[in-house]
């Protein structure tokens, strides 16, 4: 009869301890890689051999350990051992292909990460690269959970509550850009799809204009969406047109709606309290003007703001109250409305975008006839509003003096064409070879940004801080 320490079962190897315990999976998992790569090797991001007797060997192996890896992650807390695990797996992404039920559960886990609240920005990034490879390399079907995911994942997570998270959900939306930068047709059918779901949640709020109704579109998760789309089609219809001109011709049809859309949402409630959610949505048509080089009418939007009541015929209420970010808000907070400290403030992001769209036309043949009424009714709010507003007074007198500038700068150009009216082609290639920020009204615009730039960093340091 076997004694008592005879019959229990003996334990060789013992982990005490996190760092021996981080020490050992870190040293598994760098070298199991390799040991699979002798009985299934990888060849250009593809395993060459899915069949044979080693592959037969290897394959329930692989699948033990691939679920081992995915169970790591979904256990690990650790910020460092996430970024170590996530670049571990970004090397078994061709065994992970092989298998389409894991290949899901790893496209799940890494949106959880990507999305996680108690992960640092670096497991984001890593997160929305391994993502990328494994897009590239698996059947549409998991292009489709994964573009759906990053982008429902983004928008549950991009509800602003202070300044300081504002730099986490620009990162995000930048994930989920680059993401839908894969597949042309793929990120047009979601982009047709979610936009259109914006389009609908708008039209129901104009026909039932209740106070419900209206909060269903004023919110942060409403005005981050659009935020997205307006970054996607910018991207890829605009500053890389060129490099992927695919992706331009597949997803410039959306550019149309998603326009009708926010113009809409910024005139849904035209009062002096939403003025920060009207200056998001111009900022959003500007950038999508901007970079697709498609004509949206701006500028009538924001000197309908300059013409508002507040500016031209109430008096402002002074007030002791600290300045206020309008990039967290999209309302102002109960106790800052007609207060002069909120109203100064929207005159400053007004000013910046008045400076931005007038520029973004600078270098146009038409300018200096163009931006004529714009000048007038300018002029005209200057005349009428100056008194009460002084500062902005003498700053929209400094603004009209680089437009006149401007003018002159274009008209000296269009005395050296040699083209008529009808030469659309010559007129589209009017001083191409002359940046924006080289005009005088761009450059002036280009300061204006860089103040506010400024300013965001200094309250986001003090937001830090507290």
């Amino acid at each position: 009869m076997e004694s008592e320490n005879e019959s229990a079962p003996q334990t060789p190897y013992r982990i005490e301890g996190m760092r021996i315990f981080n020490k050992t999976v870190t040293a598994s998992i760098r070298a199991v890689p390799k040991a699979f790569n002798h009985y299934a090797p990888i060849v250009n991001d593809k395993v060459a051999q899915k069949s044979g007797k080693k592959w037969g060997i290897a394959q329930a192996l692989i699948k033990s350990y691939l679920v081992s890896l995915l169970e790591l992650l979904k256990q690990m807390s650790d910020p460092a051992m996430i970024q170590y695990l996530i670049k571990e797996s970004e090397r078994m992404i061709p065994y992970f292909v092989c298998f389409t039920r894991y290949t899901r559960e790893f496209v799940k886990e890494l949106l959880r990460l990507f999305g996680s609240a108690s992960v640092d920005d670096g497991v984001r990034i890593l997160a929305l690269l391994s993502l990328r490879r494994l897009v590239s390399l698996s059947p549409p079907e998991v292009a489709d959970i994964a573009l759906k995911g990053i982008y429902l994942t983004y928008v549950r997570n991009s509800n602003v509550k202070t300044i300081a998270n504002l730099t986490t959900i620009q990162l995000m939306r930048n994930c989920g850009v680059e993401l839908y930068g894969n597949d042309a047709n793929a990120s047009y059918q979601h982009g047709f799809v979610y936009i259109r779901q914006l389009a609908i949640h708008l039209r129901n709020s104009m026909q039932l204009r209740s106070k419900e109704s209206f909060r269903a579109i004023y919110n942060w998760q409403f005005i981050n969406s659009l935020n997205f789309w307006t970054e996607v089609l910018a991207t890829y219809c605009g500053d890389r047109a060129e490099e992927q001109p695919q992706f331009c011709a597949t997803l410039e049809s959306l550019v149309y709606p998603l326009t009708q859309i926010i113009l809409g949402v910024a005139r849904l409630v035209p009062t002096a309290k939403y003025f920060p959610l009207r200056i998001h949505c111009i900022s959003q048509l500007l950038r999508l003007s901007s970079a697709t080089g498609i004509y949206i009418p701006i500028l009538p939007m924001i000197i309908e703001v300059l013409e508002s009541p507040e500016f031209l015929s109430r008096r402002p209420i002074n007030s002791t109250l600290k300045p206020l970010s309008l990039d967290s808000q999209l309302k102002a907070p109960k106790e800052y409305e007609h207060t002069r400290v909120y109203l100064e403030i929207v005159l400053e992001s007004v000013f910046g975008l008045l400076a931005d769209a007038i520029a973004a036309q600078s270098v146009r043949i038409a300018f200096p006839e163009w931006v004529v009424p714009a000048v007038l009714q300018l002029r005209r709010w200057r005349k009428r509003a100056g008194k009460s507003w002084s500062r902005f007074s003498k700053q929209l007198q400094g603004l009209l003096e680089k437009i006149d500038q401007s003018s002159l700068m274009v008209v000296q150009q269009r005395n050296k064409v040699d083209f008529g009216p009808a030469n659309l082609t010559g007129a589209n290639q009017f001083m191409s070879d002359i940046s924006i920020d080289a005009t005088p009204i761009g450059a002036y615009a280009s300061s204006l940004r860089k103040v506010k730039a400024q300013q965001r960093a200094t309250m986001v340091e003090a937001e830090m801080e507290k």
